[in-house]
């Protein structure tokens, strides 16, 4: 039975299902067959194509394996809004039978305590799906650049939906993302809006090497993304921006601080 006051309990297993997927090698995917198709009066739609190399192939499964993950979560946040909802509703009456003298101090904090427990699984389950739409963009990217040349030494390039600078100075998380944090925050008065900080478990999960990478979340069409990047290419530190894998959606859009080619490896 579903225990919708277990905080999170629910976002996790359905990640942790869903995020399995990622971890099929390849090999094991193709040994099944698919049926035998069935005849049909009607031509049948071209089949898309295969990606063309590894890294595509890769990528694409990656990205396949975290959009059923963010699938799953959607009916998850409607569950936990319904409830939030619920415990908001009952926090106004309880706090008017308090009020009445009619519901003691105990039971008012309880039901605060459910209010609160309530309002972080919906929270939590928003992160994860912005995590999910991030973690789409990036897929999207490594797709891309599999089948783009590399870019030499200093060079900048803009395509739709994509920007890369291979900047030539020797990038190192630890040392140089304080310099792009002080940075920031001298020019707009807040922090660094960090969403990943080098290798993370997600990104393993899903077969990224990112360990010496940092993403910003912030969208490279704002006043932050566009001061950023310019901030970037001027001490020569390499970068990939990205505009979000959903369209008309900001969700997922971000910039990633390292080596311009985030490279995929296979699980071992």
């Amino acid at each position: 039975m579903l225990r919708l006051s277990d905080p999170r309990s629910l976002v996790l297993s359905v990640a942790a299902a869903a995020l399995a997927l990622a971890g099929v090698p390849a090999s094991l995917a193709q040994s099944q067959r698919p049926p035998a198709p069935q005849p049909s009066a009607r031509q049948s739609e071209p089949a898309p194509p295969r990606p063309a190399n590894r890294l595509e192939r890769l990528a694409a499964n990656a990205a396949e394996a975290m959009a059923k993950y963010r699938a799953t979560l959607e009916p998850v946040l409607a569950i936990y809004e319904r409830e939030l909802t619920r415990h908001t509703e009952l926090a106004e009456l309880r706090q008017d039978l308090y009020k009445r003298g009619a519901l003691s101090a105990q039971d008012l904090e309880q039901g605060r305590r459910a209010l609160a427990a309530a309002q972080q699984n919906v929270d939590d389950t928003r992160r994860a799906m912005a995590e999910a739409d991030r973690m789409l963009t990036e897929a999207r990217i490594a797709g891309t650049l599999a089948r783009l040349r590399p870019l030499e030494r200093g060079g900048y390039e803009e395509t739709a939906g994509l920007v890369r600078y291979n900047g030539a100075a020797n990038w190192a998380l630890a040392d140089d993302t304080p310099k792009v944090q002080r940075f920031f925050a001298a020019v707009f008065g807040r922090a660094l809006p960090i969403s990943a900080f080098g290798q993370t478990p997600l990104h393993r999960r899903m077969g990224f090497d990112h360990h010496n990478a940092l993403d910003v979340a912030v969208h490279p069409d704002s006043p932050e993304g566009r001061a950023l990047m310019d901030y970037l290419r001027k001490n020569g530190i390499p970068f990939i921006a990205a505009w979000g894998e959903i369209p008309g959606s900001t969700s997922g859009a971000h910039i990633h601080v390292g080596q311009p080619s985030p490279r995929l490896f296979g699980r071992k």
